[in-house]
């Protein structure tokens, strides 16, 4: 069901309130997104100086800024309009012009702005100007309209004038640049389509509600509906885990071609900027994803006896660079203790603590420490931060509460972090404590089960700089998107790697034999089109071809029975979107592993 489905089917009583509901979720986000394109014009303009025109920059700035002060008295009108008031379909009409207006002054740029002889200067261009409509992803697309009318204005003209251009931008900027613009429409209205459902399901709960405090017969059915209602909004997003991980995975890959391929040392910085937005964008998807399995009972702890000191030690080698750039002591004490938990489980917890304490500490110390406590192992993190209020204490917990952050900036995450932290304690059978003074810091902390000795570890994988010669090898790569076949192809080819690509892997056989080769690796997506199961896929081709060629499945989906699954039968698992470096660590030591 797309945008236009969610919004203008079912109850038009739903319907009505939907829509009111979608319009004043983008007018709550036009602070943040005035700041933000202002500050992006500027720096447009600031690098564009030397280039272009200064009337035309001025001007064109100029126009920006009037569009902003507009947007700045319509949000200020509206707010001023009451809940009454922003009933009215007024409201909706004027911020879709005001999304329009945008579109055309940022497309605008990409025409009046773009330098033919330089490819640092279009690449900068394509960087804002995509940056604009990602982030548009966020705050724009539970309102449809506004969101499509924003994100084409914006980046068709300059699609165009790079395929206009004879210069190298055509080949580094323009085919990637409507690779990503396809991926952006994609997955934006993959999340508009989300929101106007839960949107939907949320007012549909709003009214059993209603009607719980008419009868108890009443009563008792509607808690069933809604309790139905919440389980399938759950599942919808494990669901969509793997469609919503695609056009990830898809930029991922080819943001890492291009870098591999680029040698303009400015480009490259470009590109590793583009990488670094796919990686918190992942982060923060990641975290929404992690809500729902919680929820729909898709982890299990797996418990084992595990030394502290590797977990301890990921944790400090992640976030002293953080510690350090805000001027924080980082210290990290108690590794040698042996516990009986799930590693993966409880990283999870102290890395959201982690974050969550350097976050709201600016000054002082954060501090992770496992200590005796009778017959448990107390963990703590402390730090000297803001502190919590006892009114808030319960209240942060929640989904989306966060402390000292009345405008949503996207600086604070999402607000997930300590909800994901409970779920798990929850999960593990630990109570998360919380002492707090406000000006004077936090701690929380929790008691886990001691361990007996630590259980042996699966052989770790070459390390990322030990890389191994791929030229020649032969890499077949199953995927049912093109995208995702394609990429992997640009990303391989980079590494001397032969590609042998397939949306079904029925035809691989036959290329094989057509080829009198047998291929070194596959690489296999694990839910293909119709049904079918990359699992199945790789046994065909092993029966077929030769039992003992090695595969990865790539999947999106942690679920342990993945995990059993891939151990039984000798592939190793890499989640979606699939960081190049791992990769082609993984392909490394699957190759090296073969016999000569």
């Amino acid at each position: 069901m797309n945008e236009r489905d969610s919004a203008t089917t079912g109850d038009p009583r739903h319907r009505a309130r939907v829509r009111v509901d979608q319009v004043r979720t983008v007018y709550l986000h036009s602070p943040t997104t005035t700041i933000g394109s202002l500050v992006a014009g500027a720096a447009l303009v600031a690098v564009m100086w030397n280039h272009i025109s200064h009337a035309v920059l001025i001007g064109w700035l100029s126009i920006l800024c009037a569009h902003q002060v507009l947007r700045v008295y319509h949000y200020r009108s509206y707010l001023r309009a009451g809940a009454e008031g922003q009933q009215s379909e007024r409201w909706g009409k004027l911020y879709v012009m005001a999304a329009t207006t945008a579109g055309l002054i940022w497309g605008s740029a990409g025409v009046l702005m773009f330098v033919p002889d330089s490819l640092a200067h279009q690449a900068m261009l394509v960087l804002i100007l995509f940056g604009i409509a990602a982030v548009s992803m966020g705050s724009l697309s539970a309102f449809g309209p506004a969101f499509y009318a924003l994100v084409f204005l914006t980046l068709l003209p300059i699609i165009v004038r790079m395929l206009l251009d004879p210069g190298p931008a055509r080949i580094y900027l323009a085919i990637p640049g409507v690779i990503v613009f396809c991926v952006v429409l994609s997955f934006g209205r993959r999340v508009n389509r989300i929101v106007a459902e839960s949107k939907k399901r949320r007012f549909e709960n709003l009214d059993l509600i209603e009607e719980l405090r008419a009868q108890k017969e009443i009563a008792e059915e509607a808690r069933h509906q809604a309790e139905a209602a919440n389980r399938s909004k759950t599942q919808f997003f494990a669901a969509a885990s793997h469609d919503l991980r695609q056009p990830l995975h898809a930029m991922g890959l080819f943001a890492a071609a291009l870098q591999e391929k680029v040698k303009d040392p400015e480009v490259r910085d470009v590109v590793s900027s583009i990488n670094a937005s796919v990686s918190a964008l992942e982060g923060l998807f990641n975290e929404l994803l992690d809500i729902a399995k919680i929820d729909s009972g898709v982890i299990k702890p797996k418990l084992t006896h595990f030394a502290l000191e590797n977990v301890f030690g990921r944790l400090r080698d992640e976030f002293s660079a953080e510690a350090a750039a805000k001027g924080l002591r980082l210290s990290v004490d108690g590794g040698t203790r042996i516990v009986t938990s799930d590693a993966v489980l409880l990283e999870r917890i102290l890395r959201n603590l982690l974050s969550n304490a350097i976050r709201y500490t600016s000054a002082g110390e954060v501090a992770l420490s496992a200590t005796p406590a009778g017959d448990k192992v107390h963990i703590e993190v402390r730090d000297t931060g803001v502190g919590v209020g006892p009114e808030d204490r319960e209240r942060i917990f929640e989904e989306f509460f966060q402390l000292g952050n009345p405008g949503r900036t996207s600086k604070k995450g999402l607000g997930l972090g300590l909800s994901i932290v409970r779920r798990l304690c929850g999960l593990l059978g630990y109570e998360i404590r919380l002492a707090s003074q406000i000006g004077k810091g936090s701690t929380f902390s929790f008691d886990v089960p001691p361990g007996t000795a630590p259980e042996p570890h699966r052989d770790a994988p070459l390390a990322a700089g030990d890389r191994g010669d791929l030229s020649g090898k032969l890499i077949v790569v199953i995927d049912d998107e093109a995208a995702i076949v394609e990429g992997m192809k640009v990303l391989l080819s980079g590494w001397g790697v032969e590609v042998m690509g397939s949306l079904t892997g029925d035809d691989v056989i036959e290329a094989v034999h057509a080829g009198e080769r047998m291929p070194d690796l596959i690489i296999a997506d694990y839910r293909l089109g119709g049904g079918v199961v990359g699992t199945d896929v790789i046994e065909r081709l092993r029966r077929e071809l030769d039992p003992e060629i090695p595969a990865i499945l790539v999947t999106g989906s942690a679920a342990p029975e993945r995990v059993s699954e891939a151990d039984a039968k000798r592939y190793d698992l890499l989640f979606k979107p699939v960081q190049p470096e791992k990769l082609r660590t993984l392909i490394d030591a699957k190759i090296r592993r073969m016999p000569a």
